[in-house]
């Protein structure tokens, strides 16, 4: 006997007329109580949809349902939403090609001083950009296409620069003058995971042009030698992915092997084997496919059974000694910029979802903001949530490396992203199959938000539950809270103004660090769109 869904109802004349039942054994199913008229069984029928789940078990699903309700301050935090994306549009278009810097450089903060970010990174300027061209490729206002556009072709112009400038560390190179001199100071370099995001964002583009009809040969030549862009980067990565344990990660304090790095890399082969077949570069598109499962059977070692989450590092061979713990928030923005509906560590995949727990876990002690559980955002009080930092041990306080670290901006928008995504890939998907990662995680946002879950107790692992079915609705509708309880964090700690900086304060909330940091402007844009995505499918608005 098999418990499933909501109260429960002994239907023994139901189901002994039911063909999917092969005997009178009582089965014990349960039911909205809200839809079982207990005086007219067969009335049931006609509401509900019956289907087989294993030889002794028929589960009863409710008929699709209605849209969730929002909760009464959601109408305050859309406009916050709403108000701040124009502004973070506005600011992350204005760092591209800012008034002192060759067109096509993107800022990544427009701090010159205390912090000085007044340089190009090769990996901050992809990300950016492949936020623009998502947004090109769904914009329906063509006059904000053409602002793209111009953005587009000037970052092209720049990137291909940088490419063919001397260096170092070549196509490694991660930080450039604003004229587009590579930086010949100590840093932490070489870093080969910005010539994968460039590649990323600009076959995103290609894409938009080739739907167009125009030519692409600048992005991809399928030449070698090649002169193209997209080309470089690619031959670039497949052939120096595995050169050795020396590269740094995205916050460039320790060398090794990197999850973030090994994420963006096996995206760009994957997208540029897709984009050489279509362009008709068959042994191109062979080598990249190649080199992408080559990188695919290799990440396994991220994975730390005995401690439940992925490791940011392995092959260590650098860097700073204190981060011990090896938890990082730039595991779960790997799902984010990396993810590509594969399961291979997507948002809803087991290790992810372990991994997010723990990231909540673990900062929530380390800020006294966190403390802090509700604010006033748009005059409407309303949930907030654990804000994230980079990882427990940080020492980087916006400012110099004596402590304490704070929390980030972008973290803590990566995190409301991920809920949202959630939200899209399991209504994609149709079902919820419960893993313990599932109920661990679902568990959490009781234990740590105090959202509830009507029927906590019956999501026992080996449970699916597909679209239609009232707990899988709530579940969906508690992801879409929990999402907007970080949103609201964000919010909380925004200027008036709409003007973002690189951290808060963990004590007092306040911005710190790095003023308009480009990632943080595009790690808000970036969630509000997944978040537009997922009301949706929530409240059906």
């Amino acid at each position: 006997m098999k418990r499933l869904d909501y109260e429960t109802f002994y239907l023994y004349d139901l189901l002994n007329d039911t063909e999917a039942v092969d005997d009178k054994e009582l089965y014990e199913i349960a039911i909205p109580a809200a839809t079982y008229d207990q005086e007219a069984p067969a009335n049931l029928r006609t509401m509900l949809e019956c289907e087989t789940i294993d030889e002794k078990v028929v589960h009863i699903l409710p008929a699709p349902g209605n849209a969730a309700t929002a909760p009464s301050y959601a109408d305050a935090l859309n406009s916050w939403v709403d108000a701040e994306n124009s502004v973070a549009q506005t600011r992350l278009l204005a760092n591209i090609s800012p008034a002192g810097a060759s067109a096509g450089a993107v800022a990544a903060a427009t701090s010159q001083t205390n912090p000085d970010y007044w340089y190009n990174w090769v990996r901050d300027a992809g990300i950016t950009l492949h936020e623009v061209s998502t947004w090109l490729n769904t914009t329906t206002d063509n006059s904000a296409a053409d602002t793209y556009k111009i953005k587009l072709q000037a970052y092209t112009t720049f990137s291909r620069k940088l490419q063919t400038t001397s260096s170092t560390y070549g196509l490694g190179t991660a930080k450039y003058m604003m004229n587009g001199e590579p930086y010949t100071g100590a840093w932490c370099m070489p870093q080969r995971d910005g010539p994968a995001m460039r590649a990323v964002s600009f076959i995103g583009y290609a894409r938009y042009l080739l739907a167009k009809g125009e030519d692409i040969s600048v992005y991809y030549d399928g030449k070698l030698p090649t002169s193209s862009i997209v080309k470089t980067d690619l031959e670039y990565v497949a052939g120096t992915w595995d050169a050795d344990s020396n590269n740094c990660d995205i916050w460039e304090e320790v060398r090794g092997d990197h999850l973030y790095t090994r994420m963006i890399q096996r995206r760009a082969l994957i997208e540029g084997a897709q984009l050489a077949s279509q362009l008709g570069d068959l042994s191109a598109a062979d080598w990249y496919n190649i080199q992408a499962g080559y990188i695919s059977g290799n990440m396994s070692a991220f994975w730390d059974s005995d401690l439940n989450y992925i490791q940011t590092t392995v092959k260590r061979s650098g860097g700073l000694d204190y981060k011990t713990s090896n938890l990082d928030a730039q595991v779960l923005l790997a799902a984010l910029h990396s993810g590509l509906d594969d399961g291979f560590y997507t948002v809803e995949s087991d290790q992810m979802l372990l991994t997010a727990v723990k990231l909540v876990s673990a900062f929530k002690p380390l800020y006294g903001i966190n403390n802090v559980s509700s604010a006033s955002i748009n005059s409407v009080t309303m949930p907030v949530s654990v804000a994230l930092g980079r990882y427990p041990e940080d020492k980087y306080n916006g400012y110099n490396s004596d402590g304490p670290g704070n929390p980030w901006s972008l973290t803590t928008s990566g995190m409301a992203e991920y809920h949202y995504r959630l939200i899209e890939t399991w209504s994609k998907q149709g079902a919820i199959a419960i893993t313990s990662a599932v109920a661990g995680f679902l568990k959490q946002l009781t234990d740590e938000y105090s959202i509830p879950f009507t029927n906590t107790n019956t999501y026992a692992v080996g449970t699916t539950y597909t679209s239609g079915s009232a707990v899988f609705t709530e579940i969906l509708s508690n992801l879409m809270i929990a999402g907007d309880m970080y949103m609201a964090r964000v919010a909380f700690h925004t200027d008036s103004d709409g003007q973002m900086y690189e951290e808060w304060n963990l004590a007092t909330g306040i911005g710190q660090g790095a003023v308009n940091l480009t990632w943080s402007y595009g790690a808000h844009t970036s969630a509000a769109r997944h978040r537009d995505v997922a009301r949706s499918i929530v409240y059906k608005s």
